[in-house]
């Protein structure tokens, strides 16, 4: 018997990935990927058009979202799989959320207009659904302007850190997002642990209330692979994994697909709810 493959981790046009979600699926399916977790930043509205899409392409699509978090000054990525999208506390700090990344946004542009670049925030807002525009979309948008000769060189002069452009952005207290994901009956995971640089805090999250680690990513060497297997096993955490894809060449994984794992992993997710 062929292996059920799954990706658990995949943006769309919803924030900042160039597929949409109709696409995701159809690319998955000519992939023979058996389920795909839509992880959007900040967003859930990506879910339910890439669920429709799901059932008419026999592609399992798994409800989720990718939060940004601080905890000891430090950045952090949650994801939250199966969360409740009728949940009022959800919805009410999305949409915060999505106000901060707009505001965020606007500062952005006015910055770049004193630099005698001319940006439209209209156009960003209508490539991303006008959800959670963020710098890779900015960064695209100087790239087709001609203000750069490559979406990262945008990152590199213009918005990131330390650029003359750059606007910090609101982020979630990361044992507030916990609580807010297990509230909306949601699965707390943490995303890609490699990125960043040390693991000491991972026993404070669990006690936190994290049910999971993000063990297999484009990011994490084999090495790290069997670390985070090995924290899984100590902590009791749910294994998830995924390509964080985000479209091709852009984000850490050139392609959909290229980082899948097993469905039992999907089936043990499944079994917290």
């Amino acid at each position: 018997m062929v292996a059920r493959r799954v990706d658990l981790h995949i943006h769309t046009t919803f924030s900042d990935g160039s597929l949409s979600p109709e696409q995701v699926v159809r690319t998955a399916k000519k992939k023979a990927i058996a389920a795909v977790g839509i992880t959007d930043h900040d967003t859930i509205e990506g879910v339910a058009p890439a669920q429709k899409a799901g059932q008419r392409y026999s592609v399992e699509v798994v409800p989720g979202l990718e939060l940004s978090t601080t905890m000891n000054g430090k950045e952090f990525h949650l994801l939250g799989y199966y969360c409740d999208p009728l949940n009022t506390r959800l919805e009410s700090l999305l949409e915060q959320m999505a106000d901060s990344r707009h505001q965020r946004m606007k500062k952005m542009i006015a910055k770049l207009k004193e630099m005698n670049i001319e940006v439209d925030v209209a156009e960003i807002l209508a490539r991303t659904k006008g959800k959670a525009p963020g710098r890779p979309h900015l960064a695209l948008e100087l790239y087709r302007k001609g203000y750069c000769s490559t979406p990262a060189e945008a990152f590199t002069r213009f918005i990131g850190k330390g650029c003359p452009a750059y606007t910090e952005r609101f982020k979630l207290d990361l044992f507030a997002a916990i609580t807010l994901v297990r509230g909306a009956g949601g699965i707390p995971v943490l995303a890609h642990p490699g990125i960043y640089g040390e693991d000491t805090f991972i026993p404070e999250m669990v006690t936190g209330g994290l049910l999971g680690i993000e063990v297999f990513h484009p990011d994490h060497r084999s090495a790290d692979e069997e670390k985070y297997k090995l924290l899984a096993k100590k902590y009791n955490l749910l294994v998830t994994g995924g390509s964080d894809y985000h479209g091709e060449g852009i984000g850490t994984a050139p392609v959909l697909g290229a980082v899948a794992i097993d469905y039992c992993y999907l089936q043990k997710l499944k079994s917290m709810l």
